[in-house]
């Protein structure tokens, strides 16, 4: 079989796997109202703590103490159509790093990222979802030596989590999230340990 052949099947049965009705819909009565499936907006909101992966960026000519966890926050909101493959927004906020300045001088540095975020997300199981998308991210250096001084720039990046849901109702569930965030333009890499509440605020 040539490898154009197999691209095309490849092709076929990705489209065919995409549009298989999604397992969260109910299809009670759809058919009946001439409808093709359920919609529905979703949004999540939770936090947790985030641990740096990455190498911080301290200074070399001073000694300093560095730390590596701290809370994060994610708002996230979800197009739930027909079928599997789901699509929305993320933002949030985190805390990559800080350290304190333990030299002659004294001070303190928090590095501090707001993501956003185009996410995808399919389910693996009925309750185990994955969600993985590209993004930005708005990173703030905050110094705190006598006085304070502000330092902002923007990395391109991406995000992938993984989150195992227990329904509460029909409209509420709750989650616990694992997640990687990569600023990788500034080499800041974050992973983080969240509960989410999911609520379906509208449906069609």
């Amino acid at each position: 079989m040539s490898k154009n052949n197999l691209y095309c099947i490849s092709w076929i049965v990705l489209l065919q796997f995409i549009h298989v009705p999604s397992m969260a819909q109910d299809k009670s009565g759809i058919e009946a109202e001439g409808k093709r499936g359920i919609y529905s907006l979703n949004v999540f909101a939770g936090g947790g703590v985030s641990f740096y992966l990455a190498n911080p960026g301290t200074p070399s000519d001073v000694k300093s103490q560095v730390s590596r966890i701290h809370p994060t926050g994610t708002l996230r909101v979800m197009w739930y159509p027909d079928h599997l493959l789901k699509v929305g927004l993320e933002t949030g906020i985190t805390n990559f790093y800080s350290y304190k300045i333990q030299d002659s001088i004294s001070g303190n540095v928090v590095v501090q990222a707001v993501p956003l975020l185009l996410v995808f997300s399919m389910p693996i199981t009925k309750r185990i979802n994955i969600f993985a998308g590209p993004g930005g991210y708005f990173i703030t250096s905050k110094l705190d030596y006598e006085g304070q001084t502000k330092s902002k720039t923007f990395s391109v990046g991406w995000m992938a989590a993984g989150s195992y849901e227990y329904p509460i109702n029909d409209k509420v569930g709750l989650a616990g999230e694992i997640k990687l965030l990569n600023a990788f333009e500034t080499k800041d890499v974050s992973m983080s340990l969240q509960i989410q509440l999911r609520w379906k605020f509208m449906e069609w």
